[in-house]
């Protein structure tokens, strides 16, 4: 009995290696060589359409070339695109909070190395898509600058428009018949709160010395 068992596990074996043939491997290559051929084609063709829309992120933290990820007005670089378009965006936003200045050059596993070796191209081609972001440091001091100045001129104008208004206020409250109008609406009013009007009268009465 176990020599018969002994057989039939040797030919198990020997069927298993047999599977395992040059021609089930070539098989195997050929799959995965069509399906990573219909990936690239549709990764290529989704970073056309990144490229023409012209809806870059900009690097607005340091000077330089700097990977960005994700700028702050939400702006995903290519590479980031690609795979959220893949149907991983929680993945995208994930590395955007965690690691938004990442270099795909750098990265050696992970989630990320699975997508590209999944996404039909090489990493050395990723990288290529995963341009970095140039700042133009002069550019933005300038601008900076001239923000600082009209956010100046702004509130200039504004406490201008508000003295006037306090001015013109000012004389309509001091207007002998406007003043004695208020005052009978606001005796009449707190009288209708005898609490109050109590406390009002309790903290205006002279007070008294004491011996």
């Amino acid at each position: 009995m176990l020599r018969n068992l002994l057989v039939i596990a040797v030919v198990g074996l020997i069927s298993s290696r047999a599977s395992a043939s040059p021609d089930s491997k070539t098989d195997t290559s050929a799959e995965l060589r069509r399906v990573l051929e219909e990936r690239r084609a549709l990764n290529l063709k989704r970073f056309h359409e990144y490229r023409l829309k012209r809806v870059y992120p900009h690097n607005t933290y340091e000077p330089g070339l700097k990977n960005v990820w994700t700028d702050e007005q939400g702006h995903l670089c290519a590479v980031a695109t690609l795979m959220k378009d893949e149907g991983l965006e929680t993945l995208v936003q994930a590395i955007g909070l965690e690691q938004n200045f990442v270099r795909i050059a750098d990265v050696d596993s992970g989630p990320v190395i699975d997508w590209v070796l999944s996404s039909g191209l090489t990493q050395e081609e990723i990288v290529m898509i995963q341009q970095p972001s140039a700042a133009d440091v002069e550019e933005m001091e300038a601008d900076a600058r001239w923000q600082k100045r009209e956010l100046a001129r702004r509130l200039r104008r504004e406490d201008a428009r508000l003295a006037k208004n306090y001015s013109i206020t000012e004389r309509t409250l001091k207007q002998p018949l406007i003043a004695k109008a208020g005052l009978d609406l606001a005796v009449a009013r707190l009288a209708q709160r005898p609490d109050l009007a109590a406390q009002v009268l309790a903290s205006a009465a002279p007070k008294r010395a004491s011996f």
